[in-house]
């Protein structure tokens, strides 16, 4: 992992940190900052950025404040502590960032970053309180920064494998209609919201069926950028927009929704945690169909109940995510499962995508990592996909 480390004011390159993670394996391009001159900074960090082209950016103190005021497009940013009320003009975070702050902090005081998170609109989780100084020099703050870029590196190496393919989960056209056929009648012109969108492939398949007008929601910009060039080719762009954010704490008002869509995407935020999350954002009777893994049997294989209690330990039936629905404040409309033909339209391009990607990152470590585990998902579904599956729920607000 290549790494642009960004020190604090009146700190020099080499400090602990940044041995830390050279310590550990990764790259670390670690530039002096001009103290007196943070605009000098800027340009310094935003050179070293262009050059190097890092994985991910970890900004401290001062350093934090330069890291917001670079153009680091869709690059994670790491920040300790970040002192941006001091210095520069930014006054957001972008959705792929992430937080270390000591609530002792006696320079940076932690209620900035508590400010910097509600000016974002960034879920909780995106501020980690750690340490019991400024400095987060100690082995615990260390180590959760190392998670921290570890977390984003592997992160950004799986949306990269997803770019380009059509679908990011298991899907069809077909499917998605059928599952707006079964809602009833709409609103004339409904505002419909479509949570981790992807490249577009519901929305797209809506904006086609009905009259509307579609916010497709990603935290991935490249899949946006598919979806505004699909949605333009298809003549839809003036009923499709785009928008960048955590579907866990979208920016997007109360009542003011009429559907809200996600497909293979709500496990993301849990399926009863999602319900209850956009269940404010639907107009009295919205409506909601949304998709979830779930198990289709009683007593699933051992190696399907393996896996899946390691990568998605909240997997349920379907009787229990009915009545999550309900508990969340949804009147049950209907449900079905996917056919098997949506998971050959999903797992054929990946298992090719795996090929290439293989070659393309045959000297890295984590990219082989994330690999196998693709293909081991594949296989099991080979193997054990009649035990499961994604099932579409539908239901209204009530």
């Amino acid at each position: 992992m290549k790494i642009l480390f960004l020190h604090g004011w009146q700190s020099i390159p080499g400090g602990v940190k940044p041995t830390f993670l050279k310590d550990h394996g990764h790259t670390v391009i670690n530039p002096a900052l001009d103290d007196d001159d943070f605009d000098a900074a800027v340009t310094t960090a935003q050179a070293e950025y262009d050059q190097h082209q890092p994985d991910v950016v970890i900004g401290s103190s001062r350093g934090g404040a330069v890291a917001m005021n670079i153009d680091s497009h869709d690059t994670p940013l790491v920040l300790l502590c970040p002192a941006w009320k001091k210095w520069g003009t930014v006054t957001k975070l972008k959705p792929n960032s992430t937080i270390l702050h000591s609530r002792k902090d006696d320079i940076v005081p932690f209620e900035h970053s508590e400010e910097l998170m509600a000016n974002s609109g960034m879920p909780a989780p995106t501020l980690m309180e750690v340490g019991n100084d400024h400095r987060l020099a100690d082995p615990e703050p260390l180590a959760q920064m190392l998670e921290a870029c570890e977390t984003h590196y592997q992160m950004a190496l799986m949306f990269s494998f997803y770019e380009g393919l059509a679908l990011k989960g298991p899907g069809s056209k077909a499917s998605t209609l059928k599952a707006l056929s079964m809602l009833g009648e709409l609103p004339a012109s409904p505002r419909v919201v479509d949570f981790g969108c992807g490249a577009g492939a519901a929305s797209i398949a809506i904006a086609k069926a009905i009259d509307c007008q579609i916010t497709a929601s990603d935290i991935h910009k490249p899949f946006l950028v598919e979806v505004n060039e699909h949605a333009q080719r298809a003549g839809l762009s003036e009923r499709i927009e785009t928008l960048l954010a955590d579907m866990a704490d979208p920016p997007i008002p109360n009542a003011s929704v009429d559907l809200i869509w996600s497909e293979g995407a709500i496990y993301n935020i849990g399926f009863e945690s999602g319900l209850k999350r956009w269940r404010r954002l639907l107009r009295p009777g919205g409506l909601i169909a949304v998709t979830e893994l779930t198990w289709l049997t009683d007593h699933p294989p051992q190696p399907a109940v393996e896996f899946w209690e390691a990568e998605y330990p909240a997997i349920s039936n379907v009787d229990a995510n009915l009545k999550k629905m309900q508990s969340a404040g949804f009147e049950i409309i209907d449900h079905f499962t996917l056919p098997t033909e949506d998971w050959h339209n999903f797992y054929g391009p990946v298992e090719q995508r795996i090929a290439s990607y293989r070659e393309q990152h045959a000297e890295n470590e984590v990219a082989r990592a994330i690999l196998d585990m693709q293909q081991t998902e594949v296989d099991l579904w080979k193997k054990h996909g009649d035990s499961y599956g994604y099932v579409f729920y539908l239901g209204r607000a009530v």
